[in-house]
């Protein structure tokens, strides 16, 4: 199997769509945090646990923005928990791709290279299309209705 780069976003985050995206969170009754915790490993750049979103405070704003909403793009799928992990990565990751760039944030630069090191196989990406889809969609209709 080929390795994959996943780099760390850097460079302009849509501060708009940051805020935006915490509104909702709150709205859902979601806590987010940027605390830190130096006991994991510096891979990990956020994770999502019942009501809770955790984004790792020392990462380009970029990069939290991203995590931000693959982290919220969980909640969001929470039926995911019953899939296999890369499942559940792929969706997560591909709605919140999709969200950014209705938004104007292309975070296409890490989120590609993830999925395709999560999917492994275009059949896996196939399979989860309509999830990506319907996830991004509550989520932009959130946090647009939020705006209106």
């Amino acid at each position: 199997m080929p390795e994959f780069d996943v780099p760390t976003l850097s460079g302009e985050a849509n501060e708009e769509l940051f805020a935006r995206v915490l509104a909702r969170a709150r709205a859902e009754r979601l806590t987010v945090s940027f605390d830190p915790r130096p006991g994991l490993s510096p891979e990990v750049k956020g994770s999502y646990m019942g009501k809770s979103i955790w984004v790792k405070p020392d990462e380009p704003r970029a990069q939290q923005l991203k995590t931000l909403l693959h982290e919220f793009a969980h909640y969001y799928s929470e039926t995911t928990f019953g899939l296999p992990r890369r499942d559940a990565e792929v969706i997560a990751e591909g709605a919140a791709f999709a969200v950014g760039a209705h938004f104007g944030f292309d975070s296409g630069l890490r989120s590609f290279p993830y999925v395709a090191l999560w999917a492994k196989e275009k059949e896996v990406l196939r399979a989860n299309l309509a999830a990506i889809r319907g996830v991004a969609a509550s989520i932009i209709e959130g946090i647009q209705h939020d705006h209106i």
